[in-house]
């Protein structure tokens, strides 16, 4: 029986283009994998499906939830490892134990992350890391090879927007993911949302400013409709 290759699938460029090498190499057998719990946004979901259609690769959907593992639900710094423990188990379970699971950790994604080590009990093959690919190495093949999102800015799961210790909630998470699709609609495409206790900090790239500049009542006024005491506002560069 010939083996399958599973890609763990966001649909950012470093797993999409481990999914078109997969998809060339192995067609029919290749398969990406994006896991869906209170984690992921609308968007992130979106965003996979467009790049798996793009590349032309078999993509299935796994619901699980994240909030019923307790490790994912504290939030402390081996939130990461819960998790990623979740999403390779959950594409292991759906895929079976025979396929090669494959993700698109680069050579530049710091070898300390604890998501790290879930992937090595796995037996996840970084092919990136491997190849000693960095960044942006992988942006110039992925256009190279015409993937449509060979530019898009890197995303995080939305755990990420929440102060480490602070216990995640669906409430928490839906609330930011509603003020993010927000600002998305308002044209501010690469905002974060972070949220400590009570206290929304709106974090936004310099061009945004005249935008968020527009908006910022229509933004403080949503993070109190959602329960929020406060809303700041802080300038990044992604």
């Amino acid at each position: 029986m010939e083996r399958q290759g599973a890609v763990a699938f966001s649909g950012g460029v470093d797993s999409a283009l481990v999914a078109a090498a997969t998809q060339r190499a192995l067609g029919h057998r290749a398969v990406a994998c994006t896991v869906v719990s209170e984690l992921t946004t609308g968007r992130d979901l979106l965003r996979a499906s467009e790049a798996a259609a793009a590349i032309g690769i078999r993509h299935i959907e796994l619901p699980v939830s994240a909030l019923a593992v307790a490790g994912v639900r504290r939030n402390q710094s081996d939130r990461c490892y819960h998790c990623k423990q979740l999403v390779f188990r959950t594409i292991q379970e759906a895929v079976g134990d025979s396929a090669l699971l494959l993700d698109g950790t680069n050579d530049e994604d710091d070898p300390a992350r604890p998501g790290m080590k879930a992937a090595l009990e796995f037996g996840v093959f970084s092919g990136l890391k491997k190849s000693g690919l960095r960044k942006a190495d992988v942006r110039r093949l992925a256009r190279e090879i015409g993937l449509p999102n060979w530019d898009a800015h890197s995303e995080s799961c939305l755990a990420t927007r929440v102060r480490e210790g602070q216990e995640l909630s669906v409430e928490i998470l839906t609330g930011i993911e509603a003020m993010e699709s927000r600002l998305d609609e308002f044209g501010v495409h690469t905002a974060r949302v972070r949220i400590d206790n009570l206290v929304a900090t709106v974090e936004f790239e310099p061009q945004y400013s005249e935008i968020m500049e527009t908006n910022r009542d229509n933004i403080v006024a949503q993070a109190r409709r959602l329960g929020l005491r406060s809303c700041l506002f802080k300038e990044w560069r992604g």
